[in-house]
């Protein structure tokens, strides 16, 4: 006796030939029909990286966006005063660095000066070695200070790119869902404000029975229908299939590709699927 499934209607009987456009007449559908949902080929969470007020919202539920569009601003004041600190430090090291390097060319010029008058006997040993030790010490002082310029200069770099963070761009194209947040409001870093998916390609998850494994393999061609497009055979592939079983049901995942010309297939719609078998 057979199982009834929720995902899985096993039919038997001779197979039928399939009258599809572009599909060559020694193609049949297999005896199996499977039940899923359409979901996305690809889902964004566009999340803040760094916290503010809301400031302009670009974007509005179901809209469409293109890559790269400027999808809300954020106002963020105590980001805006680290700036400003970062480039006053900045100003800060380079004119100690301007004033260390000056002075150790003074103390080369000196330098060079008592070694002649040493050389002539004008001058003692301990004022020529003083001269030196004076030289190491500012040739060190004048690496430190670089070194603070450069991680001051880093620390700039940091803080620009915070307040880049107050532009948030779609980095894909796509349908704006389950937007969360409005103008004015208040956000922290990490938030989750909206989804982006990409609905050009649509996938589209079922789940099968242990013994008709053997009937599928990856890149195998399906057609699926769906009830609000009764009369329609929509074209797909099997995309992979789970190496694991559903540990509450014991079916295995089978997960199919499709293109979607037109945005007619939308997120959630149930399909029911055939997979498709050369005679």
């Amino acid at each position: 006796m057979f199982k009834q499934l929720k995902f899985c209607n096993i039919f038997f009987g001779l197979l039928l030939l399939l009258p599809l456009n572009g599909i060559a007449a020694t193609v049949f559908k297999t005896p199996i029909s499977l039940s899923g949902v359409i979901e996305p080929a690809e889902t964004l969470k566009v999340q803040a990286s760094s916290g503010g007020r809301i400031i302009t919202l670009h974007v509005k539920e179901n809209q469409r966006v293109s890559m790269g569009q400027l999808l809300l601003t954020l106002k963020n004041d105590s980001q805006k005063r680290k700036l400003e600190l970062s480039r006053i430090q900045i100003k800060i090291n380079e004119n100690n660095v301007q004033d260390l390097e000056t002075n150790l060319r003074d103390i080369q010029r000196r330098l060079k000066e008592e070694k002649t008058l040493f050389e002539q006997g004008s001058s003692t040993r301990s004022q020529f070695d003083s001269l030196k030790l004076q030289y190491s010490r500012g040739e060190i002082s004048l690496n430190n200070a670089k070194l603070t310029l450069e991680r001051s200069q880093q620390e700039l770099a940091m803080s620009m790119e915070a307040m880049d963070d107050t532009q948030l761009f779609a980095k894909i194209s796509g349908i704006i869902v389950g937007k969360s947040v409005e103008e004015g409001e208040i956000i922290s870093p990490g938030a989750v404000l909206f989804q982006i998916i990409d609905m050009n390609k649509v996938e589209i998850r079922i789940l099968v029975e242990e013994e008709d494994l053997p009937m599928i393999r990856e890149g195998q061609s399906v057609v699926f229908t769906t009830p609000s497009y009764r009369n329609k055979e929509f074209p797909g592939k099997v995309e992979r299939i789970s190496w694991t079983s559903d540990p509450e049901t014991g079916l295995f995942p089978l997960y199919l590709k499709a293109t979607n010309p037109g945005l007619k297939l939308r997120a959630g719609m149930s399909v029911k699927v055939y997979l498709l078998k050369k005679k």
